[in-house]
């Protein structure tokens, strides 16, 4: 397996493949200052060009962890190679990229998985599940809230800085479109508003969000990234094994950032509480509340056992380049509603057929 890409997701995917298999060998490619040394430590061969790892490590499957811009050089060069690819979020840097992608996997016939972690968690699979049931009637709303604070040395990576890829917009909002996407159903339309007022940077560091699903549902998201908060999916779900958390407190497993609200009960996430009238629906009856039970999972490992059986062929990918492409879509429509001040429609029919 080769990983191209050490920063903390290309490490992440370093740790989980060897749970997933613990006999997996592995390479690296990354030309960054300290990538060779990062290399040593986890045990791993490292290369500074991608064409020299492909063809010196010759890997059976490659995880593209480097730069959003980047995505579709690299992981054209692999399928070039007939070589399957999980490539991380966003699966490129525009709709355009994103489908020419998608394409050429599709044409090669080379499996190409996007990494939408979320989608692994059990308990984001009994909302999607819950939902389709009909189990808490239509769906009328959603609420979403992704509140955190990045360390200033965060902002030490030029391309977090950049408008472009970097911005919790791209970065972060992207994992809550996709979930939401998965659990409710496509969105059609967006609104926005975002500020920079805090840092000052050229990306956002703050935005408000409003949602049009074809369902008819509502919904609405609080974004920042530069808030001291506990209201983050990453941090009460227990899936980001990077951010601190103090047991006890209010944080991982104690706490819900995505409320979905029905005609005949409700649901939140991650703790997957449901809610619903013991008697005939109404305000003026008490709500019954059952509890998963369980909150977090090691959805990068759960990813990676899924990606080591779509290179095997024992499996298709879960989350495919049109799909993801999807997700990009709705993801970009709102910075261009956040930047025009316009309700934008998601474009339809965005990857064609190969």
């Amino acid at each position: 397996m080769g990983i191209v890409g050490l920063g903390a997701i290309g490490r992440t995917h370093v740790r989980v493949l060897r749970i997933a298999d613990p006999t997996v060998v592995l390479s690296a490619v990354d030309p960054g200052a300290g990538a060779a040394a990062a290399a040593r430590s986890l045990g791993i061969t490292h290369y500074s060009d991608l064409d020299d790892m492909l063809d010196g490590a010759r890997p059976d499957a490659v995880v593209v962890a480097a730069p959003t811009d980047d995505h579709l050089a690299i992981a054209s060069a692999c399928i070039a190679r007939g070589i399957p690819v999980l490539v991380e979020k966003p699966i490129a840097a525009n709709v355009a990229d994103a489908a020419l992608l998608t394409r050429r996997a599709a044409e090669a016939g080379v499996p190409l998985l996007v990494g939408h972690h979320r989608r692994y968690n059990p308990v984001v699979q009994d909302a999607a599940r819950h939902v389709a049931r009909g189990e808490i009637g239509r769906v009328t709303a959603v609420t979403v809230m992704y509140a955190s604070r990045k360390p200033d040395t965060y902002f030490d990576i030029p391309w977090h800085r950049e408008p472009q890829g970097g911005g919790p917009i791209l970065i972060n909002l992207i994992h809550e479109i996709d979930q939401l996407r998965f659990i409710l159903g496509e969105i059609v339309s967006v609104q926005a508003i975002a500020s920079s007022g805090v840092r000052h940077l050229p990306v956002e560091d703050t935005a408000v969000v409003l949602l049009r699903f074809a369902s008819g549902a509502l919904g609405t998201i609080s974004l920042s990234d530069c808030v001291a908060s506990p209201w983050s999916y990453d941090l009460v779900s227990g899936e980001f094994d990077l951010i601190a958390d103090r047991p006890g407190l209010i944080g991982r497993g104690t706490d819900d950032t995505h409320f979905i609200m029905g005609t005949e009960g409700s649901l939140t996430l991650p703790r997957l509480r449901r809610f619903r009238f013991g008697g005939e629906p109404g305000w003026h009856q008490p709500l019954e509340v059952r509890e998963a039970g369980r909150v977090g999972a090691n959805v990068y490992a759960l990813q990676a056992a899924h990606f080591l059986d779509v290179v095997t062929g024992a499996a298709s990918p879960r989350v495919t380049g049109e799909d993801a492409t999807r997700s990009l879509a709705v993801t970009l429509a709102i910075k261009e509603a956040a930047a025009t001040g316009r309700e934008v429609p998601v474009p339809d029919g965005i990857v064609p057929s190969p």
